[in-house]
């Protein structure tokens, strides 16, 4: 799944990227190595898609995200605690969501009845039924 858009921070400068990439152990050196598998997947793609284009990156910056097993966030209250209300693991599509994701934990967060059906988005589907013996 790859996306593109402008990118105001970087004058005359576009963002391709790879939504899915890889794993990154560590945060401080998450740009440091422009030969990983996600970078030649996005140079791959510039190279079919993006013909007089330059392959290399400009500048390489990977984003960081939190992700569900799933790949749908979690928007609920805590299980134990009530008072909790948990917004986690948008996958890096939080932003977009921002506006209804605001409303849909504010009405949590004040005891209303939600406006959406938010099964779904539950934390307790990820909850590992235990075996009776």
């Amino acid at each position: 799944e790859f996306y593109g858009l402008p990118i105001k921070e970087y004058h005359g400068l576009m963002r391709i990227s790879y939504h899915h990439g890889s794993e990154i152990s560590d945060p401080e050196r998450r740009d440091s190595d422009p030969h990983s598998k996600t970078s030649q997947m996005v140079s791959q793609f510039i190279q079919k898609h993006f013909k007089g284009v330059s392959v290399k990156p400009a500048i390489m910056e990977l984003c960081m995200y939190t992700i569900t097993p799933d790949l749908a966030p979690i928007m609920d209250r805590h299980p134990v605690y009530h008072n909790i209300i948990i917004g986690a693991g948008f996958s890096g599509k939080g932003f977009k969501f921002a506006p209804v994701v605001g409303k849909i934990l504010s009405d949590l967060a004040l005891g209303n009845p939600p406006s959406s059906d938010l099964s779904p988005f539950k934390i307790d589907r990820f909850k590992v039924p235990r075996s009776r013996l």
